[in-house]
């Protein structure tokens, strides 16, 4: 009651406050040094105290972080944190409310039980925004393809260490391109990694991670180093396992416990935890941008050689002949080759050309393509085009359309007249 009562309503006499009674919330406000041993001075409170940053919610910025801000300054001398990250309120998929009365509510440890803690946590990661967001499972599930590809590129790494490679702080030298390449992607990656964290810009560092372990750790450098893992080369044995100790290190605070136990794995990680350490600076003096630019050419030509063959129906298993008519891949070639699935040849009939980044490949005759069906291939291909671009063209000619359609809708269709003429030129 706010006010003293003048007599107990049941005829009860001798009322009085209860002085050990506090409020709950002002209670909470000790939380910030009160579990670090205050009022002493504990070396705990000294180590601790104050802390970066707290993560809530908006609904209790008034209720319990203000307070603890009062009575940190007064009581311990300083405010408890410096940041405060209010993180967005998950919705159900439809937009509402998640409640278990209107059947809306998602249970997190029946997620867990599917895919995983990590893949919750990376999912959750992953949808964060400065607004409330729809659940989605789709992140959930990506969280756990990204923890069962990191564990297999792991497997492939230490199953082909030749013995008495380890962990040794030693600088990874590079043996060939790709490890150029790969070290210098890292640095971008960690970079990258550091800033999206210190930001509170969680989403980006999510999905940062996976495009970056997906698409560069394991479907680029893993495949282009392969060979020399398999031969027991060992300066690509070094550099593969250094880089996966640092992946392991930047990806930690999203997904801890698969890294921590493919860390306990690794070859001189012996008596330390991932958790403990350092996260990892970027070194400048890693970045290769010629490195980058040869095997960036060179996924692009493999995914251009690769997406001819499907759109011709040529036998995945069967390697082609072809003739590469540019400049510029000396180092790249031989990987282009095995995993296009090609053999340079010199042969000078030609059935068809590829454009590759600076140039084009060309495709030899060979008892796996037939000329004829290719080039009734290339010339409809060549008709859908002229057709697309024809419509691209009277769109764009338009001015009503240009005028009054939305600026994202009229740049689109920019965007796609520049790829078709870009496809046609190719052709």
């Amino acid at each position: 009651s706010p006010t003293p009562p003048d007599e107990c309503p049941n005829g009860h006499a001798g009322l009085r406050r209860d002085e050990d009674v506090l409020d709950t919330w002002f209670s909470s406000a000790l939380w910030p040094f009160a579990t670090l041993g205050w009022p002493r001075d504990t070396s705990e409170l000294r180590a601790f105290y104050p802390t970066d940053f707290l993560l809530t919610a908006r609904d209790i910025l008034f209720l319990w972080v203000a307070r603890m801000v009062m009575l940190g300054i007064e009581f311990a001398g300083d405010i408890p944190f410096s940041d405060v990250y209010v993180h967005s309120i998950i919705q159900a998929p439809d937009g509402r409310r998640m409640s278990k009365s209107l059947g809306t509510g998602v249970d997190p440890l029946e997620l867990i039980d599917v895919y995983g803690a990590d893949a919750v946590r990376f999912g959750l990661l992953a949808m964060s925004s400065t607004q409330d967001v729809r659940f989605s499972e789709e992140r959930i599930a990506q969280g756990q393809q990204l923890a069962n590809k990191l564990w297999n590129a792991s497997r492939l790494v230490l199953t082909r260490l030749p013995e008495g490679t380890v962990l040794n702080g030693k600088p990874m030298v590079a043996g060939a391109v790709e490890d150029a390449w790969i070290l210098s992607r890292l640095e971008w990656a960690k970079a990258e990694m550091r800033r999206a964290l210190e930001s509170f810009d969680f989403h980006r560092a999510a999905l940062g991670l996976y495009d970056f372990v997906y698409g560069e750790l394991c479907d680029s450098y893993l495949e282009l180093v392969k060979p020399r893992l398999y031969a027991g080369d060992e300066k690509a044995a070094r550099v593969a396992l250094g880089v996966l100790a640092e992946t392991l290190a930047i990806a930690h605070p999203l997904i801890p416990f698969v890294t921590e136990e493919i860390w306990g794995f690794l070859p001189g990680s012996e008596g330390r935890m991932l958790a403990a350490g350092v996260f990892p600076e970027a070194d400048g003096a890693r970045v290769d941008s010629e490195a980058e630019e040869e095997v960036g050419r060179a996924l692009v030509a493999v995914g251009a050689l690769r997406g001819w063959r499907d759109r011709v129906g040529a036998p995945p298993g069967k390697t082609l002949l072809a003739r590469l008519e540019v400049t510029g891949y000396g180092r790249t070639r031989e990987h282009i080759a095995r995993l296009a699935r090609l053999e340079w040849s010199e042969g000078p009939e030609s059935v068809a050309t590829v454009g590759v980044p600076g140039g084009a490949v060309a495709l030899l005759a060979s008892d796996d393509v037939d000329p004829e069906a290719e080039a009734r291939r290339t010339a409809r291909r060549r008709e859908t085009l002229e057709a697309e671009v024809a419509r691209a063209r009277s769109k764009l000619d338009r001015p009503g359309f240009v005028e009054k359609a939305p600026a994202p809708v009229v740049q689109a269709e920019r965007d796609k007249l520049t790829t078709l003429l870009s496809e046609l030129a190719e052709l």
